[in-house]
């Protein structure tokens, strides 16, 4: 069973790469010049910081996420076609650097939803879930020893528009990192907080 948490990470980068290099496949362009079925509609870029505390070590954990923001417009798919609520499909691909307990990295790709609800002209309310096959190098008394994992997220945050394409975000995670019982090692669970910031561009 553990090489199955290697096959999920490889195949949500694969399918990464294909929607981002076909995403036209999907997407079917309207008389009135908008789009129906699943499209992109945004691309960005984000960091912060995480906080949190191992369990079985009286340590701090500290890391700062980065990552890149992919979106795509779901709303023909689940009746809201029309509205100006938007729910995305969201992929993020993302390299965190760990500063503590000791020096490492998480790496992966999440794939999640995002829906965005407008409070005014220029600002939406944000609510997001998303889950991730991810890679965590260090060891640690909660995890074992350095392996893949899986990172699930929940968050909320304001995103403003600065023009008509473009718009920047910030939001609070809540982070929860895990095996899943599917590794012979220990699986106690790392939880941490998070708040993010990142520019995004419109399609």
């Amino acid at each position: 069973m553990k090489y199955f948490i290697k096959v999920a990470h490889f195949s949500v980068l694969t399918l990464f790469s294909f929607a981002v290099g076909d995403v036209d496949a999907v997407a079917v362009e309207l008389g009135n010049g908008k789009k129906s079925g699943v499209y992109l509609n945004e691309i960005g870029v984000g960091s912060g910081y995480a906080w949190g505390r191992l369990k079985r070590d009286p340590v701090n954990l500290a890391l700062y996420p980065t990552f890149v923001r992919i979106g795509f417009n779901m709303n023909s798919l689940v009746g809201m076609e029309g509205r100006q609520s938007t729910l995305q499909m969201v992929l993020e691909p993302f390299v965190n650097s760990i500063a503590d307990p000791k020096g490492g990295i998480e790496t992966g790709c999440t794939i999640g939803l995002r829906y965005l609800h407008p409070l005014s002209a220029s600002v939406d309310l944000f609510t997001e879930a998303s889950f991730a096959p991810m890679y965590l190098s260090i060891k640690s008394a909660e995890q074992g020893d350095a392996g893949y994992n899986f990172l699930d997220q929940v968050g909320s945050g304001l995103q403003c528009k600065i023009s008509k394409r473009t718009a920047i975000y910030a939001g609070y995670r809540f982070r929860h990192i895990s095996h899943a019982g599917l590794t012979d090692r220990p699986n106690a669970g790392i939880n941490s907080n998070a708040i993010v910031a990142g520019f995004s561009l419109f399609y």
